[in-house]
């Protein structure tokens, strides 16, 4: 099938196009061209419109669809969960597991790799926790709050035939463990930790390359010691997600990351729950109903446990209420969660030979059309 697709601005990933048309052939991208050359051999379909970008990748995705994938890690709940935020133009997603029990661990990577060349959507897996510092555990359970054992290491040196990323405190793990996690072919990234500046410098000399939600669950700024988000800011080589649902962090903070980080190292995440394309606003987290009240999802201390946003509300936030520019903000939401990931080489951007993973929203951040692959997975109206 070849498929022209025409009337909405094209962001590649790194630049805007108009009066273009992009070409699609079956599952890949042909070419971005003059809208007055499109070949006699394609089917034209003109969008009323809009923005047509690159489909987005969440690499934090707790839940979707009712679904968590800690309560139910099996294929049916992972494919919901990927049909939720499919909805909402995230083409791709790195399901991820919290802080639980060994057993519960080992069924989410059963699942993942049964369905890893099923499913064009599933990336991998993002593993948070359970090597966590206890001061900054958030909602994950204390109970579950581990350390490195052999049974851990025997189940991560398995994970081998899809990428894995793993959230933990530097300050607890050695290492030498750090080392034989990054020998796994693991990101590694620091979240729900306290670390010091120079344990965190030590960890990034050995592996260590991002860090999870900036700002939240991790030590803060202060004169004589720059915390995890100092550490952050100084470290150019480490990544940063960031949670733009704006209940998480500041608005003012979400510019300053975005002017500090070198460009392409802040990327976005939802860390959405299982409200997303949902009707109910609660469900259970380890035997505890939390709710989600006024966009903001928490538990019974108050702790927020998640979002209920995707990656279109993330890209909508940061360039309207945090004077992010939009070929930024959409950038983040694809092009560098990609890079980061090391899957740019085919998805995260509109370029010839890259496979046809599209979202097109409209001027008010509605998602109106989606491709995954080139198949159409959303038709709107416009």
């Amino acid at each position: 099938m070849k498929l022209a697709l025409t009337g909405a601005q094209i962001f590649s990933g790194k630049e805007f196009f108009k009066t273009s048309a992009l070409l699609i052939k079956d599952e890949n991208i042909v070419d971005i061209v003059n809208e007055l050359n499109i070949p006699d051999d394609y089917q034209i379909k003109k969008l009323k419109g809009g923005i047509l970008s690159p489909g987005f990748i969440d690499i934090q995705v707790n839940g979707g669809g009712g679904k968590l994938f800690n309560n139910s890690p099996d294929k049916e709940s992972l494919n919901t969960i990927i049909d939720a935020h499919l909805h909402f133009g995230t083409t791709s997603i790195m399901p991820t597991v919290i802080s639980d029990s060994l057993s519960v661990l080992q069924k989410c990577t059963a699942t993942i790799s049964e369905e890893i060349h099923n499913n064009k959507s599933l990336l991998g897996i993002h593993i948070e926790g359970p090597f966590f510092n206890v001061k900054y555990r958030g909602v994950h359970q204390k109970q579950y709050i581990n350390t490195i054992n052999a049974s851990y290491l025997s189940l991560f040196e398995n994970l081998n035939n899809f990428p894995v990323m793993l959230t933990l405190a530097p300050e607890c793990i050695s290492i030498k463990q750090l080392k034989n996690l990054k020998s796994f072919g693991f990101k590694i990234l620091a979240g729900h930790t306290d670390a010091s500046f120079d344990q965190l410098e030590e960890a990034i000399k050995y592996g260590l390359d991002g860090f999870t939600h900036l700002f939240n669950a991790m030590g803060q700024i202060s004169a004589r010691e720059p915390g995890v988000v100092g550490s952050a800011f100084y470290f150019d080589e480490a990544a940063a997600s960031i949670i733009v649902d704006l209940h998480h962090v500041h608005p003012s903070l979400i510019y300053t990351a975005f002017k500090q980080k070198p460009k392409g190292k802040l990327f976005f995440v939802s860390d959405s729950m299982a409200t997303i394309n949902h009707g109910e606003p609660s469900f259970e987290l380890y035997d505890e109903v939390v709710s989600e009240s006024n966009g903001r999802i928490i538990n019974s201390e108050g702790k927020l446990a998640g979002s209920s946003i995707t990656q279109i509300d993330a890209i909508k936030n940061a360039y309207q209420k945090c004077n992010i520019p939009l070929d930024s903000a959409i950038a983040m939401a694809t092009l560098y969660p990609a890079e980061y990931l090391g899957v740019s080489n085919y998805i995260g951007l509109i370029k010839p030979g890259h496979r046809a993973d599209l979202a097109h929203f409209d001027l008010d951040f509605q998602v109106q059309n989606v491709w995954l692959a080139g198949k159409q997975i959303k038709e709107g109206e416009i």
